[in-house]
């Protein structure tokens, strides 16, 4: 019999679906740079397996997006802009859209399923 953590996990991982099928619709061409996950939570792992089985690039943190931004984002986004999508707690997409805002980029997805949220960033 599952527990509450149980179902709660279920319905966030649930929660995933509504993610993947807009990324298809609003962002058909270029596919997502990178999709976010983060480690200490298993229903945003579980949205990582998923997106991975799709061919996305699945990139994962543990609560901090420092080398992400560091040795990844910052260097590509300098490029041109390039949308990623995540489930994440409200601490790494707050930064992550902070950042994007200067490379002409926003959210244009957002669902909030505490404690996580799922995203999509990509150009305005």
């Amino acid at each position: 019999m599952a527990n509450r953590r149980e179902f709660i996990q279920t319905g966030i991982a649930a929660s995933v679906l509504p993610i993947v099928a807009t990324a298809k619709e609003l962002l058909p061409q270029p596919q997502l740079y990178k999709v976010i996950f983060d480690h200490r939570f298993p229903a945003s792992r579980e949205f990582a397996a998923e997106m991975e089985k799709l061919g996305a690039p699945v990139y994962g943190i543990h609560g901090d997006i420092t080398d992400l931004w560091f040795h990844d984002l910052y260097h590509r986004w300098k490029q041109s802009p390039a949308p990623i999508a995540g489930m994440t707690a409200h601490g790494p997409l707050f930064c992550l859209e902070r950042l994007a805002w200067d490379h002409e980029m926003r959210v244009l997805y957002r669902t909030d399923s505490e404690p996580l949220i799922s995203w999509i960033i990509g150009p305005k």
